[in-house]
């Protein structure tokens, strides 16, 4: 009986002194692309989606200098009516040339991130905004959708996509 005992007790010592290991759990993948159709979507993080805040911040200032430090040096950017600039310098120009052309608001609506291969780095963000100008007495409004591909800390590509608000 003693014995049964002593073994019980030691068992239960080891029991609870033994680290259980911890199992991550599965990575949820979802959805599918047509470029990769091996990989899915994944979650992203928010180091990737504070990329695009802080950029937003220093663009509703207008401060377009500050901008090029969140931009790849080989960053594309493509906007709803065809225009391509293949630098960031030429986005700024881009930009300045709107701002000349019209008056804009706009608020910052949503944003996340998803991953194709979170092993691989680079991560597309998601953002939407609903924006408001006035050009020659009339205002538009519209709804933006904008994607940001990230890598290391830097936007490599933006497009931005819009879409009219009719006053119903």
């Amino acid at each position: 009986m003693k014995n049964l005992v002593f073994t019980l007790a030691i068992l239960l010592i080891i029991s609870c002194n033994t680290k259980k290991e911890e199992v991550a759990p599965a990575e949820r993948a979802i959805g599918f692309n047509t470029f990769l159709p091996e990989l899915q979507w994944h979650l992203g993080n928010d180091d990737a989606i504070q990329i695009v805040k802080d950029m937003d911040v220093l663009w509703a200032k207008k401060d377009y200098e500050g901008m090029k430090q969140f931009f790849a040096d080989t960053a594309k950017f493509y906007f709803p009516d065809g225009r391509v600039a293949s630098t960031p310098d030429e986005f700024v120009e881009f930009l300045k040339e709107e701002d000349n052309d019209s008056d804009g608001t706009w608020t910052f609506d949503y944003a996340y991130s998803v991953d194709l291969d979170p092993s691989q780095g680079g991560e597309h963000v998601q953002a939407g905004f609903t924006g408001t100008s006035m050009k020659d007495s009339v205002t538009t409004k519209k709804r933006y959708h904008e994607s940001y591909y990230i890598i290391q800390g830097k936007i490599v590509t933006w497009n931005q996509f819009d879409m009219d608000i009719k006053e119903e």
